[in-house]
């Protein structure tokens, strides 16, 4: 069995409780399970009671008694170096959830301390792992000139699953990016160094789950491909698939660049809208 322990701001989360029940019921046929916790700031009823996972005093509990390692805390984002600062050091593969950081000098200084100790590391929305999305790459042939998404909920805590859709499908190598949205409505343009452009939309209101669903399309020759995000269960399976392959074997589908480009990507979109909307540089 592969010994997975969670490190959180606190477990009573959406994101805990997807995950742990993802992995020990769909994904059971996998062989790894959560055995130990940890949580900064415990809240609401005991998580690791009602999961039958063994609460650690401390990170360094954790990390004796396990394989690999979940970085959670989605809704704490900002924590994520803190709690990698003390989780990377031990050496082993580490899922970072959702995003590295919202700050970009807080993600290179994961990814560096990562390096430093020859931590496997992953980072990913579940949305770049869209049973859409995948059904769609690998029905394409030829290359993407050009993609959009749009998604829902307030840019720099929710605007990467939107981003990351547009991520998977554009591949690495944005060079400037143009925001001449609102701070509720952001409108991003993303340039590449070859010369392709890519656009996110990502709206932030009260009844944004009935009317912003996650729509995305690639252009291919002069054909434009889209598809809307429906099968919300099977973008949170395949992100957990992806963990677990990951934190056996080390090898992640999500590079550190890739997940360094998004969130210069969502620094710089805020940039260029205090700027009036000019291209910034990545």
């Amino acid at each position: 069995m592969h010994r997975i322990g969670f490190i959180d701001h606190h477990l009573n989360n959406f994101h805990a409780n997807t995950f742990i029940k993802l992995l020990h019921e769909d994904l059971a046929s996998e062989g790894a399970k959560v055995v130990a916790a940890w949580e900064s700031h415990p809240s609401g009823e005991d998580w690791c009671q009602k999961n039958r996972v063994e609460r650690k005093a401390s990170i360094a509990d954790v990390l004796a008694s396990v394989d690999s390692v979940m970085v959670l805390a989605p809704d704490n984002l900002a924590d994520h170096l803190a709690l990698c600062e003390q989780v990377l050091p031990a050496g082993k593969p580490t899922f970072i959830d959702k995003l590295l950081s919202p700050s970009l000098e807080d993600a290179h200084r994961i990814v560096q301390i990562a390096h430093r100790y020859g931590t496997p590391i992953a980072s990913s929305s579940a949305l770049r792992f869209a049973v859409e999305l995948e059904a769609m790459r690998l029905s394409l042939s030829g290359t993407i000139s050009e993609a959009f998404a749009r998604g829902m909920g307030e840019w720099m805590g929710y605007g990467v699953h939107t981003l990351s859709l547009v991520v998977a499908l554009m591949g690495t190598g944005a060079a400037r990016v143009a925001d001449v949205g609102t701070g509720t409505g952001r409108v991003v343009a993303i340039e590449y160094a070859d010369g392709r452009r890519a656009t996110v939309e990502v709206r932030d209101c009260e009844n944004m789950w009935n009317v912003f669903p996650w729509v995305f399309g690639a252009k291919v020759g002069n054909t434009y491909h889209v598809e809307t995000v429906k099968d919300y269960n099977g973008f949170y399976r395949n992100l957990m698939a992806m963990a677990v392959r990951f934190l056996k074997s080390g090898a992640s589908p999500v590079s550190p660049q890739e997940a360094l480009e998004i969130v210069g990507i969502l620094n710089a979109a805020n940039h260029s809208q205090q700027a009036g909307g000019a291209w910034v540089s990545l």
